[in-house]
C-alpha cells in the first residue's frame, strides 16, 4: 500500500521552527529539517526553492503572529503612549522568540518582495497609524531599528552583567529619546 503524503508547507515551516529554536539558525539544513520530517531532503524542493526562501516564510509567520499582538494590545490607542507601547510589545516579543530574532538579523538577505519584508512592512505601517499629527517628527522606521537594535544587544553576552531593571531603564531611555527629542 502507498503511503498517503501528509506533508505540507505549514508543517515545513513549523518544523523549521522547532529547529531554530532548539539548535539555533545555523542547523536550518535541508538535510537536518529532512531528518526531522521524515523525509528525504529532495522531497523539500515540492515546498520551497531554496533556504533562504524558507527563512523568509518562517519569518514572515512569525511577524504575522506578532503583528496579530500588535493589534490586540494597541487597539484603541494612539499617540506617544501607543508608540512606546508598540515599541515595548515588540521587543518582549522578540526577546521570546529566538527564531523570529536570529531571522531578522539576515533580513539584509532577502528580496524586496519576499514574504519577510512584506509582513514587516505591515508592522512598520502599523507603527505608523498609531502617531498623532503633533508626533509628526517620530519614524517608525527610526524606532523598529532602534527595538531591533537594542534586542541584539539585549541577547548578546556584551551587556550580560546589566540587571533586568537596568536593561529596561536603559531601553526605555532610548526609545524617550526617539520619541521625545530633547
Amino acid at each position: 500500500m502507498v503511503k498517503k503524503r501528509t506533508l505540507d508547507l505549514s508543517k515545513v515551516i513549523a518544523a523549521t521552527s522547532e529547529l531554530i529554536d532548539e539548535q539555533g539558525l545555523a542547523a536550518v539544513t535541508f538535510p537536518n529539517l529532512a531528518k526531522r520530517l521524515g523525509i528525504r531532503s529532495q522531497s523539500l524542493y515540492h515546498y520551497i526553492d531554496n533556504r533562504t526562501q524558507l527563512l523568509s516564510l518562517v519569518g514572515a509567520n512569525r511577524i504575522k503572529a506578532l503583528n496579530e499582538n500588535l493589534k490586540e494590545n494597541l487597539v484603541g490607542m494612539a499617540g506617544q503612549e501607543a508608540i512606546l507601547k508598540f515599541c515595548d510589545l515588540i521587543r518582549d516579543y522578540l526577546l521570546k522568540d529566538n527564531a523570529l530574532a536570529a531571522i531578522l538579523y539576515h533580513l539584509n538577505e532577502y528580496e524586496r518582495d519576499a514574504e519577510i519584508n512584506i509582513e514587516l512592512l505591515k508592522v512598520i505601517e502599523l507603527g505608523t497609524k498609531l502617531k498623532s499629527d503633533k508626533d509628526e517628527p517620530i519614524s517608525v522606521h527610526a524606532l523598529v531599528g532602534a527595538v531591533l537594535g537594542y534586542v541584539f544587544f539585549d541577547r548578546s553576552a556584551i551587556f550580560s552583567g546589566e540587571s533586568s531593571n537596568e536593561r529596561n531603564s536603559n531601553y526605555h531611555q532610548m526609545i524617550l529619546r526617539l520619541i521625545k527629542p530633547v
